[in-house]
């Protein structure tokens, strides 16, 4: 018996050393002009990129702790699931039992989605109608997210008291102690901005779109196994109609570049932090917005962006690093409030460190385009109408691989220089399309095909499709006059 569980063991380790245990799947998040999801492309198959040796040499990848959560956690699983040769109960560890108070009653209420405030289009159909199910629902999708295995998770609407069960004793769900009730802390800030706003004329919805203004809080995200945090502009209506703020076109798109790219767990890089946390509709709210620093950051004020990334940066799993987790800073709007926290102009591809209040250790961070941006190009010279004179397909989709290559560089070595890194990327990423390395030029182009504006002919619909145009046009997005995804039959 004591050999075939030393086997189980071994079997284990393989099975999840080898990136299987990842269960996280990927959703959508779209702030202009967003198309139908059905109007996109499926998603995507890993292509998993990396960067050459001789780049890397000097850029070591330490193992990552939220891989041990998921390794400890994950062969338990294996040994207790009922298999011949298993663990019977007698000899399983004690399960894990992890309450804490997250927060008065009344400020979970007033801070989750609940009908008592959120408009009524968001509570169609019986939504956020049960404090105890939205709590619930959020705090079970972040301990997912993290990699945590859980029994059950709990709230109590009579205490404001959140109970998460596991099968094995589990350090990283023990976390969530910390820091879920500073979330709900920082987030009162944030409802403190938003009344603000609420109560100055003219601020808030000055131009109703087909969904109204909701405060909406970065609710069910990873917590204590994060990567990176992503400053984004605003949540959009479609993620609080959904429940889940990670649905929408803007995450599906990055998501797809993130693997790409050669991330493979891209969930652990999606927590994120919005300049304006009001969910809105995606297209045409970002100039009615109230501003970020003023409503969302006065030091003296409704203090919620800089204390909300300084936590999220500074998981558990981070301390004790060089530095904290990276963020990574996408849009304009984002730039800009980035900014004026750094206290510097931020422009796209800038990168640099911060010490951020309550922050033992420095802050790298790298700035980019909008997640959108780049899925609205198309290659020079494209008659379409629809690409409205926006022909910068593969610039644009070099600056998004970049930026992603530089974030994960920044995680996986606490302290690396940031333009260390950025040095590094720009090598494999980007230089002069002709001078890429043929396997970089081959992502790209893959990436670029689906990405391509999509009322135009120039898109490739799936994957399959994007490889077999590259493969025929030897990586080439843009040749001379094609303008669509099609190749020779027979080809």
């Amino acid at each position: 018996m004591r050999n075939h569980l030393t086997l189980l063991r071994c079997a284990g380790l393989l099975f999840l050393v080898g990136g299987t245990s990842t269960l996280l799947y990927s959703t959508t998040r779209c702030t202009s002009r967003c198309p139908s999801e059905a109007s996109r492309a499926a998603m995507p198959s890993q292509i998993g990129v990396a960067v050459s040796p001789d780049q890397t040499a000097s850029l070591p990848q330490p193992f990552q702790p939220w891989r041990a959560t998921l390794l400890g956690e994950g062969v338990h699983r294996l040994l207790s699931n009922g298999t011949p040769g298993a663990l019977d109960a007698s000899q399983r560890p004690a399960a894990g039992f992890y309450t804490y108070r997250l927060a008065r009653p009344d400020m979970v209420q007033s801070l989750y989605p609940d009908a008592s405030w959120l408009p009524s289009y968001y509570t169609k159909d019986g939504k956020y109608t049960d404090i105890t199910t939205t709590v619930e629902t959020f705090t079970s999708q972040s301990l997912q997210r993290d990699g945590i295995i859980t029994t059950g998770v709990h709230y109590d609407p009579r205490t404001g008291s959140v109970t998460i069960q596991t099968s094995l004793p589990s350090t990283a769900a023990s976390y969530y102690a910390k820091m879920h009730p500073m979330v709900m802390t920082y987030g009162q800030q944030a409802l403190g901005g938003v009344q603000q706003c609420q109560q100055t004329s003219g601020c808030w919805d000055p131009h109703p779109g087909y969904a109204p203004w909701a405060m909406f809080l970065p609710f069910g995200l990873p917590m204590v196994n994060q990567m990176a945090v992503t400053f984004l502009d605003y949540p959009p209506s479609t993620s609080l109609s959904y429940g889940d703020y990670l649905n929408n076109f803007t995450m599906n798109r990055w998501t797809q570049v993130m693997q790409a790219v050669g991330i493979p767990n891209p969930v652990l890089y999606q927590t994120t932090v919005d300049a304006r946390p009001i969910a809105a509709p995606g297209s045409g709210q970002t100039n009615y917005l109230p501003d970020a620093t003023t409503y969302f950051n006065d030091p003296n004020s409704h203090y919620y962006l800089t204390p909300m990334i300084s936590l999220l940066t500074q998981p558990p799993t981070a301390w004790g690093n060089a530095s904290t987790r990276p963020v990574t800073v996408l849009g304009t709007p984002a730039r800009t409030a980035w900014g004026k926290i750094v206290n510097q102009t931020v422009n796209v591809l800038s990168v640099g460190t911060v010490q951020l209040p309550g922050a033992a250790v420095p802050t790298a961070w790298v700035a980019g385009n909008h997640p959108d941006v780049t899925s609205y190009q198309c290659c020079p010279g494209d008659p379409n109408s629809n690409c409205g004179g926006s022909y910068n397909l593969v610039s644009d989709e070099q600056i998004d691989f970049q930026v992603l290559c530089i974030t994960q560089l920044l995680a996986q070595s606490p302290g690396l220089d940031p333009n260390s890194a950025a040095a590094a990327c720009k090598a494999q990423w980007g230089l002069p399309f002709s001078s890429l390395p043929a396997s970089s030029q081959h992502a790209l182009c893959v990436q670029a095909k689906q990405d391509y504006e999509y009322k135009s002919t120039g898109q490739c619909k799936t994957p399959q499709d994007a490889e077999a145009f590259c493969n025929y046009y030897q990586n080439n997005p843009c040749p001379t006059n094609v303008y669509t995804c099609t190749v020779p039959s027979g080809s």
